[in-house]
């Protein structure tokens, strides 16, 4: 054997008399602290006398009865001074003892021949949530966690086969579908959420305490991605050509107003030059055939300015109905996006209330259920009944809290709340 080897062992063998010796001193621990009560049994040995051998329940008034000894009180001892009684009563009786051979024997009790100690302990008892509730024989060091692993777990089931009701499969599957209906409309929020905020990605994470696989969220996620992408790029498109036929309408305004300057600049010089004609035909200086030439180059002008204004008219008109149609469209889908997220907010809900219902169908048959966004996790609340001098106390512990002979363990499941969430 190599050294290394030999270090282990003797390391393994240390680690297991420790743990040994630590076993045995908690046990010790409890003898030497624990008082009788009724329902606990002792047991008296005398050596040499195997038949005198006796097993005892302390009675209600706290007494055990001993042959050729009678009742002897000892409620309230402890194992030490159950042994000190015994020591100190039995020396003072005689025993007789009919040997193989048929001869009576008489014997003397020393005290040193006396042994007494606890045989069994008063039983615990386990109620509330768990699988199968009532007494449990109580042995030392024994733990809350111990006597519920013994009483089957937690549960508040039963028996399976005599339970009344809707069965458990039938309510998981109702349970499933109603978080599959609670993901689809979770993801179309977000989607919503996003759209109204104009961003191509959302938060693609289920909410907390999903039961279906990741595969099934991810899928539904995905294809509200996709239609976020579309309903983007159809928005997007749409806004983009009014926008760009409001900006050409406004540039062909700025190229119209331009022209319209210029024709009115055009207007009023051939009436200056119709009114200087004028004047020179009326002093005779000028022909008439040149005013006539004056008066139609004025009323050309005139007409072309006013073709100008009208189509300048048409185009502000035109720029004014694509704005409005601009601004038409996305109030249009605000207020379209607003109304399909206060549907779905509706409908996350609906199905948070048709999800606790399914879950507290599910507890008493030994489901889990989970509710969205809630926070919330299933947590065992334990309290120990225990008669403390004469008074029943209710004492709230953990599961690794020591038990006494005679406690009463109560177990419940509380919804622990963890963060608060609201949905989205």
């Amino acid at each position: 054997m190599t050294r290394r080897r030999r270090n282990a062992l003797n390391l393994l063998t240390l680690a297991s008399g420790v743990l040994l010796s630590a076993g045995l001193a908690s046990t010790a621990r409890t003898e030497v602290l624990y008082r009788l009560s009724a329902g606990d049994t002792v047991e008296i040995a005398l050596a040499g006398i195997p038949e005198q051998r006796q097993r005892a329940v302390i009675q209600l008034d706290g007494t055990i009865a001993l042959p050729a000894v009678g009742s002897v009180s000892v409620a309230g001892l402890t194992a030490a001074e159950l042994q000190a009684r015994m020591e100190a009563l039995l020396p003072t009786k005689m025993f007789r003892h009919r040997a193989p051979d048929g001869r009576e024997q008489v014997f003397v009790v020393r005290p040193g021949d006396v042994t007494a100690w606890i045989a069994e302990y008063r039983p615990v008892y386990v109620t509330g949530d768990v699988l199968t509730p009532g007494q449990q024989t109580y042995r030392p060091v024994m733990t809350a966690r111990q006597a519920i692993a013994v009483a089957g777990g937690y549960s508040l089931l039963r028996s399976r086969a005599a339970q009344a009701g809707p069965d458990a499969a039938d309510l998981r599957r109702d349970h499933d579908s109603l978080w599959a209906a609670y993901l689809k409309d979770y993801f179309h929020a977000q989607r919503v959420h996003a759209e109204l905020a104009d961003q191509e990605t959302f938060d693609q994470q289920p909410p907390r305490n999903t039961p279906l696989p990741a595969a099934t969220s991810a899928s539904i996620a995905q294809v509200e991605a996709e239609s976020l992408k579309i309903a983007l790029t159809d928005f997007r498109s749409e806004r983009s050509y009014l926008e760009r036929a409001a900006k050409e309408t406004e540039e062909q305004t700025a190229v119209l107003t331009q022209r319209e300057q210029e024709e009115d600049r055009g207007v009023q010089a051939d009436q200056y030059e119709l009114d200087r004609v004028t004047r020179l035909f009326s002093s005779g200086n000028l022909v008439s055939p040149r005013v006539t030439e004056s008066r139609r180059a004025v009323l050309l002008s005139s007409s072309r300015r006013l073709e100008t204004t009208v189509q300048l008219m048409r185009v502000r008109q035109q720029h004014g109905e694509y704005g409005r149609q601009l601004e038409r469209v996305v109030n249009q889908r605000r207020m379209t996006l607003l109304r399909d997220l206060s549907d779905t907010n509706v409908r996350l809900a609906d199905l948070v209330i048709r999800i606790q219902a399914v879950g507290e169908k599910l507890r008493p048959l030994g489901g889990v259920s989970a509710v969205p966004n809630s926070g919330e996790s299933l947590r065992s609340a334990l309290v120990i009944v225990r008669k403390v001098g004469q008074e029943w106390q209710r004492l709230p512990v953990t599961e690794d809290a020591e038990v006494e002979p005679g406690d009463v363990i109560e177990v419940a499941f509380r919804a622990e709340s963890s963060a608060s969430a609201a949905v989205n």
